[in-house]
């Protein structure tokens, strides 16, 4: 017989160390609580839990499935693969699974609201609801079934009935914040913005640092004319997620409603390469310098673009646009040299614009590949 205490250290070293990003000890000490106890269908659970963590989707399957056809009955199991269904896009398959589990236990309110988000998602609404009303005949007092009725309700666009589920979910747990949350997304969907302004400001006091509420609270200006204060949500978001698409796109949608549209269409089209829809960054960017051909960071964007589709040349004439509008521009005279020296053959001009980049920013010289520093040196500036 194992030492209980032994193993139960050993686990919490292992989740400590999932934790540290020690992945692999974290898995050979879960490993080994499964080999010192073999029988004890919980060690397995667990391994089978940090390999879903750890994106291991086919082992954590392979693992829930070993239990599984031990002990069909075992909700955890289920329900962990159910997560990984889910994950793989296969819906279905896992509502099958939150079927058998609410057979076994229809007490299991959790899935039941699993059960309605994935309904939902099917856009079966009324079948959604009819998950969320059968937990609310187990637990008719319960906060977050009373919550996913309201968001079930708000995306089939039933608004009234959706601020009526919500107020009903404030009146269990007033101070819940996803609730709060959901309410003034109900607000801002009924184009109440005002309220809605004011309850995601409610709910930022309590997560001041909630980056999705923040999001919400600056389109929520836009939709109420006041691009302005979109702008400095926005780019207060901005300070911390740089790669946001939604970000990019809200800047570029205030910019516009503010007039300033060339800069607009840039952030937009910032926002389709981010999202890899590189077509429409393309056609964003040319319409920027359509409306502005003198605007430098319509062209250096689209030189960036144009050089993630292999389009070489064109890329280098982009950035040298942007140079010709303004020759302080570091970053293109940057990605010009390089451009010239692995793309185009012209390895002495792009080592002329490495050169000039260090002008500018000296710093710059780390950022070179290491292969080109020394050739770098010995150029000469412009």
């Amino acid at each position: 017989m194992a030492d209980n205490t032994r193993i139960a250290r050993m686990k919490q070293k292992a989740w400590s160390m999932l934790d540290a990003n020690q992945p692999q000890e974290a898995l050979a000490a879960f490993r080994e609580c499964v080999e010192l106890e073999p029988a004890q269908l919980s060690h397995k659970l667990e391994l089978g839990v940090a390999l879903y963590q750890l994106r291991h989707l086919d082992e954590s399957l392979a693992i829930f499935d070993e239990l599984l056809a031990l002990d069909p009955n075992f909700i955890l199991a289920l329900n962990n693969k159910a997560r990984i269904l889910i994950d793989r896009g296969e819906d279905k398959e896992a509502l099958g699974l939150y079927r058998r589990i609410l057979n076994i236990d229809p007490h299991h309110i959790r899935t039941w609201i699993k059960s309605a988000q994935l309904m939902a998602k099917l856009e079966r609404y009324d079948k959604a609801d009819g998950c969320i009303q059968e937990g609310l005949a187990i637990s008719p007092n319960d906060h977050e079934l009373w919550r996913e009725r309201a968001i079930i309700a708000r995306q089939a666009k039933n608004l009234e009935l959706a601020l009526s589920y919500i107020q009903t979910s404030l009146s269990h747990k007033s101070a819940e914040f996803d609730t709060r949350r959901e309410h003034a997304n109900i607000l801002a969907a009924m184009r109440k913005f005002d309220l809605a302004i004011e309850a995601y400001q409610s709910a930022l006091r309590q997560k001041p640092d909630d980056i999705e509420i923040k999001i919400s609270l600056a389109y929520t200006y836009l939709a109420d004319n006041k691009p302005k204060d979109a702008l400095d949500a926005f780019e207060a978001v901005f300070k911390t997620e740089k790669n946001n698409v939604k970000v990019w796109e809200g800047r570029g949608l205030a910019f516009i409603a503010m007039g300033d549209i060339p800069r607009g269409l840039v952030n937009r089209g910032t926002a389709a390469m981010i999202d890899n829809r590189l077509d429409d960054a393309l056609a964003l960017f040319d319409e920027a310098i359509a409306t502005n051909a003198n605007y430098p960071e319509a062209w250096s964007n689209s030189g960036v673009l144009l050089e993630k589709q292999h389009k070489y040349a064109e890329a280098a004439q982009a950035y040298r646009r942007a140079l010709e509008l303004d020759p302080a521009a570091v970053i293109c005279m940057h990605n010009l040299g390089l451009l010239y020296v692995y793309h185009l053959d012209k390895r002495d001009e792009g080592l002329r614009w490495l050169k000039n980049t260090l002008k500018y920013d000296p710093q710059r010289w780390f950022k070179l590949p290491s292969e080109l520093r020394s050739a770098v040196d010995a150029v000469k500036f412009f």
